[in-house]
């Protein structure tokens, strides 16, 4: 093994052992999505999304579409994408997430593919019927999982598992394993997220959209169901 890889391996351990103890220690969460990126696993999981049909012209455009303000967004129709992501966006906190740390000189499509996947993250919360809870991240993660093979988001769903291991479901909130549960079917399950034109479809109603991706019925069981009522 390469001693520049054992370093990593060794970084990645040090913040899966934070996590494990604290999921939301969001430093050590981000350091971990950082540090995975320059792994052999995140070199495999490029290589599948470059070959992609589906995900391959929005590379090859390096396709961005306009993203409205949130007043904009929040006076779109009711039933909108827009106005979900952005009612959904209000009760997170409104804090965009930080754009990913990448290596100096990385390549051109890997860039796009790690801004375009950081900077939809919040719009997929939404689309899959996910809160910005503890819970709906392990779900995201799940998620990750299966359409991206990311290994970030696996450990980082193996950390939200091994902290209920530890101290046992949360009150009060859907149960980590059923998130995850919920999102590794909705992961296999759903169109790839990546290939979606998101931002020429702002108007459309979010249930057109999941009807499209293939998930409609699968999100009306989701165990998230009442939490995203009050967003």
């Amino acid at each position: 093994m390469r001693s520049s890889l054992r370093r990593q391996l060794l970084h990645l351990a040090t913040d899966l052992s934070a996590l494990v103890a604290n999921p939301e220690d969001l430093g050590h969460g981000f350091d971990l999505l950082t540090r995975s990126y320059v792994t052999p696993v995140a070199d495999a999981a490029r290589n599948a999304l470059r070959g992609d049909p589906s995900i391959a012209p929005l590379i090859h455009e390096r396709y961005w579409g306009p993203w409205p303000s949130p007043p904009e967004l929040l006076a779109l129709p009711a039933d909108s994408l827009g106005h979900a992501y952005a009612s959904w966006f209000s009760a997170a906190g409104g804090q965009a997430l930080p754009d990913p740390v990448l290596q100096t000189g990385s390549d051109g499509d890997d860039i796009w593919l790690h801004q375009r996947v950081r900077h939809t993250h919040d719009l997929w919360h939404v689309v899959c019927g996910c809160p910005p809870t503890a819970a709906g991240e392990a779900a995201m993660n799940a998620v990750n999982v299966m359409q991206l093979r990311w290994p970030g988001s696996a450990m980082l769903l193996g950390a939200d598992l091994l902290h209920r291991c530890l101290e046992g479901p949360a009150s009060g909130e859907v149960d980590v394993g059923q998130a995850a549960a919920y999102g590794l079917e909705l992961g296999r399950v759903c169109a790839p997220l990546l290939a979606q034109r998101w931002e020429e479809g702002w108007d459309r109603p979010l249930s057109n959209w999941q009807e499209q991706l293939g998930i409609t019925e699968l999100v009306a069981r989701s165990p998230f169901k009442v939490e995203m009522s009050r967003v």
